[in-house]
């Protein structure tokens, strides 16, 4: 239901036609990774055997939630990539290949990330003794750079990726028939997603410049937060750039 939902909605996106409208083997094999994904995520929580277990299990809905919506995210823009161009060929096996390995491989970070960031305040909020023991134990803070630095290489090497299978897209310009509105487009996700993997780049830096320092991880934390001004000032610019287009191709996009 999510896919036709998706899928309706893009048919619907005026001046970009869609060339991959059926899924492909390719699709749902990434489509079936992605659920696996999901699975990891849920059956590497313990568990519970009491009461006390039962609520300390509701905390981690924090993170398995935030997880879920940064996959889903993930997945919508690799849906987007195949409903707009269908390319199924060698060159984007191995791409997309390579894309759903990090994906795998960004699981086990992201859950751990997320848990040490929602459950730590809301155990101590709650004064949750038993989970509040439980986050300290799971890392040392002179670990937290490492740890920024290993989720800052997996969420940048996710968009870095996706900007390559939109930049091979591109150089098949020709044979995909692009119009220059769709080509524009095209540009336009090559620099957004070199955008999403800049900011996990320069998380990883500066926790690499301040390793082992207490300041490592709220320092390149924080660097996430510029994902607001950046999207902002791209989407404003894309936006402008798109209208002026369509009034150019007028009531016909795709010619």
């Amino acid at each position: 239901m999510l896919r036709e939902a998706v899928s309706k909605h893009l048919r619907s996106e005026p001046g970009f036609r869609p060339r991959g409208s059926e899924p492909g083997r390719l699709e749902n094999f990434s489509d079936a990774v992605f659920g696996m994904a999901i699975t990891l995520l849920l059956i590497s929580t313990t568990p519970p055997q009491n009461f006390e277990e039962i609520k300390r299990f509701t905390y981690e809905l924090f993170p398995f939630a935030a997880c879920i919506t940064l996959i889903i995210l993930i997945w919508h823009q690799h849906f987007i990539f195949f409903q707009r161009y269908g390319l199924q060929n060698v060159k984007m096996v191995v791409l997309n290949t390579l894309f759903l390995v990090i994906i795998l491989f960004y699981v086990y970070p992201l859950k751990f990330l997320t848990k040490l960031i929602l459950v730590g305040p809301l155990a101590y909020l709650t004064n949750e003794q038993v989970l509040l023991k439980e986050i300290q134990d799971m890392i040392h803070f002179r670990d937290v750079s490492q740890l920024m630095i290993i989720y800052g290489i997996g969420a940048a090497a996710v968009f870095l990726v996706l900007a390559l299978m939109y930049r091979y897209a591109y150089s098949q310009a020709d044979a995909l028939e692009l119009t220059e509105l769709e080509r524009f487009d095209t540009r336009a996700s090559i620099m957004m997603n070199t955008l999403m993997a800049s900011v996990p780049i320069l998380s990883g830096i500066l926790a690499a410049i301040l390793y082992e320092s207490p300041w490592a991880g709220p320092i390149s934390g924080f660097t996430y937060f510029l994902y607001t001004p950046l999207m902002f000032i791209h989407s404003s610019r894309v936006d402008k750039k798109r209208k002026l287009l369509l009034e150019k191709v007028g009531e016909n996009p795709a010619s």
